[in-house]
């Protein structure tokens, strides 16, 4: 009866665009955010970006997209949950007003079905963040590129006593 109610309730937040989690869940949702975003502490994000200056985009998972922008600027937006499918579909739409994609908008996953694209699921955004080309390297392929990799270790000679 318990799991009955937990499930009427979650698809009655989400009929109406909100996200209802169990107390216990929230603590773990935060500690995953918090953990997403810990790199951002001294990072000022932007609350939107101008849609008119974004070349192209990158889906590192179901849950960060890379914005690629004219101009050399890259953006990270962490969603705030898993977005099933993005990954896969590798693609999404979205509407916007005055031409800016901001943290408040969402995203749709475009699914490939017979050849046709058609509206999946729908996901929030958060804020961008910038970073740097050699962060978007890492975050898309996990290597470490030349510029980031570990300095060649030095061997020290061996303390000797007088």
């Amino acid at each position: 009866m318990k799991t009955a109610i937990t499930a009427l309730a979650c698809l009655l937040a989400l009929m109406f665009g909100m996200v209802a989690v169990a107390q216990d869940d929230a603590i773990d949702i935060d500690a995953a955010a918090a953990e997403a975003t810990a790199g951002d502490v001294d990072r000022e994000s932007e609350r939107c970006i101008n849609t008119s200056r974004i070349r192209n985009t990158h889906v590192v998972d179901d849950k960060t997209i890379l914005f690629y922008m004219r101009g050399g600027d890259v953006y990270r937006n962490t969603l705030r949950f898993d977005c099933p499918g993005l990954k896969r579909e590798n693609r999404f739409s979205y509407k916007v007003t005055a031409s800016r994609l901001c943290g408040v908008d969402t995203i749709r996953v475009l699914e490939s079905f017979g050849g046709n694209l058609t509206p999946g699921m729908s996901c929030g955004l958060t804020e961008f963040y910038p970073i740097s080309e050699d962060e978007a390297d890492f975050l898309r392929y996990g290597e470490r590129n030349e510029l980031q990799e570990e300095p060649e270790a030095v061997d020290l000679p061996d303390d000797e006593e007088d």
